[in-house]
This record gives C-alpha cells, sequence and structure tokens, in this order.
C-alpha cells in the first residue's frame, strides 16, 4: 500500500463532495490503483501523480488556513499564558501537518516530472506501457514515510529553537 496515494484518493473524495468534476472522480480512481500497486500506463501514472500533488497542496493550504483562526480567537479572548501556549502548540502543530503534507507534494511533484520526461522520450508508444523497473518516476513505499520523518524533525528543530530560552 503506498499511502500517499491512498491518502490522497481519499482526500480526492473528499474535495469532490465540495467541487463537483468529473475528472477528479476518475483521477481519484487512479490514486487507489497506484496505492494498490497496480501497473498503470505512463500517461495515466502522470496523471494520477499530478492529482496528487493538487491533493496534498490543497490540503496543506486548507490546514495552514486554520491557523487564522487560532491567531484570530487568540487576540479577541485574550486565553492568558495556558491558553497562548495551548494555541502556540496549536499553531505548531498544524504548520507540521501543513509542511508534512508539502513535502508529500514536494515529492510527489519530482516523481511526476520523471514519469513526464519518460512520457516525452519514449513518445506516443511509451505512453500506454507502464514505466520499466526501477525508473524514477515510479512510487516508493519508502517515499511517504521519509517525508514525514523530513518534516517531523524540521517541526522538532523549529520546536526546539522556538521554545528554548536565549539565556542559560
Amino acid at each position: 500500500m503506498l499511502v500517499e496515494y491512498w491518502l490522497a484518493g481519499c482526500l480526492g473524495r473528499a474535495w469532490l463532495r465540495l467541487h463537483k468534476s468529473p475528472e477528479f472522480g476518475v483521477l481519484s480512481g487512479e490514486c487507489a490503483r497506484v496505492a494498490r500497486g497496480s501497473a498503470l500506463a505512463a500517461e495515466q501514472l502522470w496523471r494520477a501523480q499530478d492529482f496528487a500533488v493538487r491533493v496534498w497542496w490543497r490540503f496543506g493550504m486548507a490546514v495552514f488556513l486554520l491557523v487564522f483562526p487560532v491567531i484570530g480567537l487568540g487576540a479577541l479572548l485574550d486565553p492568558g499564558p495556558a491558553g497562548r501556549d495551548a494555541g502556540a502548540g496549536l499553531i505548531f502543530g498544524l504548520g507540521c501537518v501543513t509542511g508534512a503534507a508539502l513535502a508529500q507534494a514536494g515529492l510527489i511533484r519530482y516523481r511526476s516530472g520523471r514519469t513526464r520526461l519518460y512520457l516525452i522520450k519514449s513518445g506516443p508508444q511509451g505512453a500506454g506501457q507502464p514505466l520499466p523497473p526501477g525508473a524514477p518516476g515510479l512510487p516508493r513505499r519508502a517515499d511517504f514515510w521519509v517525508m514525514l520523518v523530513i518534516a517531523c524533525a524540521v517541526f522538532a528543530i523549529l520546536l526546539y529553537a522556538g521554545t528554548r530560552s536565549p539565556h542559560p
């Protein structure tokens, strides 16, 4: 199971409930096929990857926009030190989720670009064939977890730097 494509398919279906588009419905199903490890033609894989990038980008931006109500509520309600700490923690958490989503989008965009390059080089006859084994455009099982660990490590470093006292 390729988690990033499975989640992209689920998030894509949620997006479809808000914005009706027959093209997105097909692409959401393509992401599910990629997630199961089905061999897709290079052009179908590229379209699924492009859709997954858009879904992860939208998800990251939607989560990022949740920061503004937290800031607004903190400014309006004057929650005190405990409330400010909770609000800051929530903002850091939303930032981490946003970073993880954008990291996923970035890696899938890289894979998509490599698949697109294959399509350009192989011409029309290569579009209907799956990518060869080991091709750089093929998704890997570890992709999701590697990008998640990187995003969480960046979050931990920023959290440490943001909460560290400047004086010993």
